[in-house]
């Protein structure tokens, strides 16, 4: 009785194994060349996409900043009445209605901020039409403030899924992907790549929030590193901002950062990117158990 009661227990792991971890698309894929099935049905729908960057300031005498942003239809259906709308530290500076995008086509435009100060100032664009919409924000002026914050319009900064450096690492993870979830194998890589190092002691100070790429180029950081980076690349795979958060806690002995993603067939999860895929489910409620989330945020959300 002993040994078929293990042997369900092995039979129930092994089927819980692979509906969380392995990506059966790449294990049946040989089979789907060898016998098609018919594939999903190709929907039509808009895909917007807004990016922008600033122009040096010009000295005449007062600092003037060039804004030029876009918003592009990336999805394979018209676009109709688009609203872009510009916001710089939290003022409307301009706002546009394209009546109709087709694929592949942009609308560009730029708008001037005069008698800028030296401090950080930071830019939101905003675009929506029916069924699609796309945010995006960045600085300029002076650096990012590199401490622990509760302002949104900084801490959102920090996760870049548009970088390059970000995007290449996602796409070099993927380029010798073994068969499993693309949460486990981005998860995994962040864990066993990155080594844990004090603020102190890489930068010379308590504490520095570094960037995505600052992280993959040093291939050290500490805890809010680890789920900067983390949460960038689940970005730049197409998580949705609704599905993925870096989340800021702390429990007796002091803060603690990791990551928050919705998962199919098991809801929300935290995990954390310190550790490897091995650690899922048991490892990550170890770890975390005791921390109380204070905030959580990506790019393009805070709360």
């Amino acid at each position: 009785m002993g040994s078929k009661l293990l042997a369900v227990v092995a039979i129930v792991v092994v089927i819980v194994a692979v509906v969380f971890f392995v990506d059966t698309r790449l294990l049946l894929g040989p089979l789907a060349d060898r016998f098609p099935f018919p594939g999903p049905e190709v929907t039509s729908k808009a895909v917007l996409r807004v990016d922008g960057y600033v122009d040096d300031a010009d000295e005449v005498p007062e600092r003037v900043y060039t804004v030029v942003y876009s918003v592009s239809n990336m999805g394979n259906a018209t676009a109709e009445n688009v609203t872009l709308s510009a916001v710089v530290d939290g003022e409307s500076h301009a706002s546009h209605l394209v009546s109709s995008l087709s694929v592949s086509d942009s609308a560009n435009y730029s708008l001037v901020v005069t008698n800028a100060s030296n401090a950080l100032h930071v830019v939101s664009l905003q675009a929506s039409c029916a069924g699609a919409a796309d945010f995006y924000s960045f600085p300029f002026g002076a650096d990012v403030p590199r401490v622990f914050s509760d302002k949104p319009e900084i801490v959102k900064l920090f996760v870049t899924p548009r970088d390059p450096a970000v995007i290449a690492l996602k796409n070099e993870i993927y380029g010798a992907k073994l068969p499993f979830k693309d949460w486990i194998v981005l998860r995994d890589w962040v864990g066993k790549n990155i080594q844990y190092a004090d603020d102190a002691a890489v930068h010379g100070v308590r504490e520095y929030w570094q960037f995505g790429k600052e992280t993959i180029d040093l291939r050290t950081g500490d805890c809010e590193d680890f789920a900067i980076l983390l949460c960038s690349l689940f970005r730049a795979n197409g998580v949705s901002a609704d599905d993925v958060y870096v989340v800021v806690g702390r429990n007796a002995e002091g803060y603690h950062a990791w990551v928050r993603i919705k998962l199919e067939a098991l809801g929300w999860y935290n995990l954390e990117p310190q550790e490897n895929g091995l650690a899922t489910f048991a490892g990550d409620f170890l770890t975390l158990s005791g921390f109380k989330a204070i905030y959580q945020f990506n790019d393009q959300q805070f709360h």
